[in-house]
């Protein structure tokens, strides 16, 4: 097991979470109407992207933001994570078989990439499902709220160590042809912590 980093999670601290992730109006609804299954179904296809954004995550201890760069090729995976200045905070890498991360010039492994990151920083972030959660893709067994529009707006999944989340979407842009959420907001029941996902650039040809 590794021991925690009380240091890295004091410099995750120092970002308080602010109003730029806050927002503060809600778009307008776009105006379309999607076949939810031919919808999912290019969801389904999209496995080589690129996000950016900003990320805050509240607790009743704690909240803290900073800016992220999520790269998806198939099922690996490159997460780059740093303060509102621009300064690094961790660099991720990983795939189905492990995970890498690299806070404040330490080098940490494990096989579960979410453990490995809730002991190194403190945050939440269910990091082995996020790359499905994020495009607003659903399982079969999971319980879905589909929008009046055809695309997910909320997700309770149902499998192994992922049922005390709900996921909330919004915010649907049009992005090569495909309808995707810029918005992503995951509370977490166990803990009563939130995750918020502000999204600024999807680029599917990554």
């Amino acid at each position: 097991m590794l021991a925690s980093c009380p240091y890295i999670k004091q410099t995750f601290s120092a970002f308080i979470l602010i109003f730029y992730l806050a927002g503060c109006a809600t778009p307008p609804k776009p105006t379309v109407s999607l076949n939810s299954a031919a919808h999912q179904l290019s969801l389904e296809q999209q496995d080589h992207w690129l996000i950016k954004g900003k990320l805050g995550f509240k607790s009743p201890e704690k909240k803290q933001s900073a800016n992220f760069r999520w790269q998806q090729t198939q099922d690996q995976y490159q997460l780059n994570m740093t303060s509102i200045i621009g300064t690094s905070l961790l660099n991720m890498r990983g795939d189905d078989e492990g995970v890498t991360l690299v806070a404040d010039d330490e080098t940490y492994q494990d096989a579960d990439a979410s453990h490995l990151i809730w002991r190194v920083t403190g945050w939440q972030i269910p990091v082995e499902k996020l790359r499905f959660w994020i495009k607003g893709q659903h399982q079969n067994k999971d319980q879905v709220i589909t929008s009046e529009q055809g695309w997910v707006s909320q997700l309770q999944p149902i499998c192994d160590n992922c049922e005390n989340w709900l996921i909330n979407y919004d915010n649907y842009k049009l992005v090569d042809k495909v309808w995707l959420p810029h918005k992503v907001v995951l509370n977490n029941s166990l803990n009563n912590s939130q995750l918020l996902i502000r999204i600024n650039t999807w680029d599917l040809h990554e």
